[in-house]
């Protein structure tokens, strides 16, 4: 049986990296990972190329010989626009090669209430803005799938699993009161990955938007509550509105500005804190709710169950701190 090759833009990052995994373990697939960075170095059955996916002309010999596309470029506003343009500029161009976008929550702003996928887009800061329009330039093409994935957790994950590991460890989060009473739309990397590979093989999800999250997602405060108790960081801190003003209002900024320079001057800051920007303080606190059939009906994901997700996510945050690799 001839393996499809399917290129994977952005496969050195988390979500990329379990498209990678996810494609070198079927029996159907070559994953062909495209990034800026050199790697000497492949895993077996892994394949590379050197471009830089929001280059429309590196971009279009990269995919050269390619099955599929499966996108997952992170960075900027910028970034990501060059990157649509890159990309569904070449696929308006062949309607025969299925490209799944990974696209985010995000644009559906601050709709409230349970959120399907004929939601209307409506971005609200400039990460949502650049989601909505990439969205927008895919829909075009007719032949992109578009993931809209929530709270992706899993091993390793920086966001929503190391980040937020450290800070219930050090009691800097935990019980929040009414300030983490929203929904925790949460969907381990593994079932993105699989929605991914269903969505490539199926014919007719080009054009189509899925949701992707656990069907009875927690507040962010019983998500904060089981994993904390996993990590073995317990009792559960009550935070006061008062601390958490003090965090993201007088802590966070300097620690940012420290983050900053220490990257401009290559100094390593893995010894400092990181801030709690003060735009998560909305995102605890919106009450939407992903609905779900749709992936689940029409691709057939299964999303992993929450205890066996957090109980893989804190074995790995804490051997990994154990062992001082902890990022």
């Amino acid at each position: 049986m001839t393996r499809l090759r399917i290129a994977v833009l952005g496969g050195d990052g988390f979500v990329g990296g379990a498209m990678v995994r996810a494609l070198a373990a079927s029996d159907w697939a070559v994953p062909v990972v495209v990034g800026r960075r050199r790697v000497a170095a492949t895993a077996s059955g892994v394949e590379r190329i050197q471009a830089d996916a929001s280059d429309a002309t590196a971009l279009t010999s990269a995919l050269v010989n390619i099955d599929g596309v499966i996108n997952c470029v992170l960075g900027k506003g910028e970034t990501i626009a060059k990157n649509a343009d890159a990309l569904f500029g070449i696929a308006g161009t062949r309607p025969g090669m299925r490209i799944v976008h990974t696209s985010s929550m995000a644009v559906y702003g601050a709709a409230v209430g349970d959120v399907d996928e004929d939601t209307p887009l409506a971005g609200n800061d400039w990460y949502s803005i650049a989601k909505v329009e990439a969205e927008r330039s895919a829909a075009r093409c007719g032949n992109v799938a578009i993931l809209r994935p929530g709270i992706v957790y899993g091993p390793a994950g920086p966001q929503w699993s190391v980040r937020i590991a450290e800070w219930l460890t050090s009691h800097r989060i935990g019980d929040l009161g009414a300030a983490g009473d929203g929904y925790c739309n949460l969907v381990h990397v593994d079932d993105v990955a699989e929605a991914a590979l269903l969505a490539l093989r199926k014919p007719d999800a080009g054009g189509q938007a899925y949701n992707l999250s656990m069907a009875d997602p927690p507040t962010w405060n019983a998500y904060f509550e089981r994993y904390a108790k996993r990590l073995g960081a317990v009792p559960i801190t009550r935070i006061s509105a008062r601390r958490l003003r003090i965090e993201t209002k007088l802590v966070g900024p300097p620690l940012k500005v420290l983050e900053l320079v220490g990257r401009r001057l290559h100094l390593s800051t893995s010894g400092l804190p990181q801030a709690i920007p003060s735009s998560l303080l909305t995102l605890w606190r919106h009450e939407i709710r992903l609905t779900t059939q749709k992936a689940e009906q029409e691709l057939g994901v299964r999303f992993k169950p929450l205890d066996e997700g957090l109980r893989e996510t804190a074995t790995a945050f804490l051997a990994a701190a154990k062992t001082g690799l902890r990022s």
